[in-house]
């Protein structure tokens, strides 16, 4: 059996931003919490986990055109990042390869779409955990193979998913959670959702039909406002089937690892980032 921990890079970068004071900074006063968070996050989870393999996955692509295309306006109204976790994102990306780690991307798409093909790469006698603080991968749990550790505050408390907490959690069986998503929407990625359908009504729908083409074709069964709202959103739900679906086959490319222990302890004195590096360094 082989263990891999993927990284949703992202993700953890900007829990870590936010959940640190930019007052944290290097003597050329770039603000370094970002990097130190996720270290710090990831090397704790690490040392908890003894994995084979870990993967830092990157988006290549923050609004992938395969998604854009059926999509346009996804991901649109999202605020541009803060200048202080752009510098950190180079930061770390540096960093990385030359403390012996890999970075995966999947060009053209995003780090979800990474994960997702790593993911379903796996077999049954593999174990998988995926540390990310995005709900939209959820929908990749799968027992016994991968579970998802999700971030709920700061950087260190995590609720950790399989199938049985994913239903306990949402009430729907981790294999339809994309089909619960396109319903509630998700207003950080700039998707409505269907109106007037909460996770309350989209646990019994989900329920009641195996599928939302089964559910849109049955649309005169349901309450008069909602045989209208699925009349009206019927497009947009046809869309979604090709937006919330993170990819699971898709190209990859891998940038290093390139380990030198020099290079580290001088990119760490320069950054102040000294205690974090030595934290990643005992992890094992």
């Amino acid at each position: 059996m082989t263990s891999h921990l993927l990284i949703d890079t992202s993700s953890l970068m900007f829990r870590a931003f936010f959940a640190l004071p930019t007052s944290i900074t290097d003597a050329e006063g770039h603000a370094v919490n970002a990097v130190r968070g996720y270290l710090d996050m990831v090397s704790t989870v690490a040392a908890e986990l003894r994995p084979d393999r870990i993967s830092h996955c990157w988006d290549d692509a923050e609004v992938p055109e395969g998604r854009l295309a059926h999509y346009p306006q996804y991901k649109a109204e999202r605020a541009e990042p803060p200048d202080e976790i752009i510098w950190q994102f180079g930061l770390l990306r540096g960093l990385l390869p030359l403390l012996g780690e890999q970075i995966v991307e999947a060009p053209g798409w995003e780090a979800d779409d990474a994960i997702g093909t790593l993911a379903a790469a796996a077999g049954e006698s593999d174990r998988v955990v995926i540390l990310t603080g995005d709900r939209d991968l959820i929908q990749l749990v799968r027992d016994p193979v991968v579970q998802v550790w999700f971030t709920v505050s700061g950087v260190t408390k995590m609720t950790r998913y399989d199938e049985s907490g994913v239903v306990e959690a949402f009430g729907i069986p981790a294999d339809r959670y994309v089909d619960f998503a396109i319903l509630r929407g998700d207003p950080s990625d700039g998707l409505p959702g269907v109106k007037g359908v909460g996770a309350k009504t989209a646990q019994k729908l989900i329920a009641a039909y195996p599928n939302l083409g089964a559910l849109v074709d049955d649309a005169e069964a349901q309450t008069p406002a909602l045989a209208r709202t699925l009349a009206e959103t019927a497009e947009y739900i046809a869309a979604m089937q090709h937006v919330v679906p993170v990819q699971t086959d898709v190209p990859l490319r891998t940038v290093g690892p390139d380990a030198d222990a020099s290079a580290v302890a001088e990119v760490a004195v320069r950054h102040a980032i000294e205690s974090p590096v030595e934290r990643w360094g005992e992890r094992v």
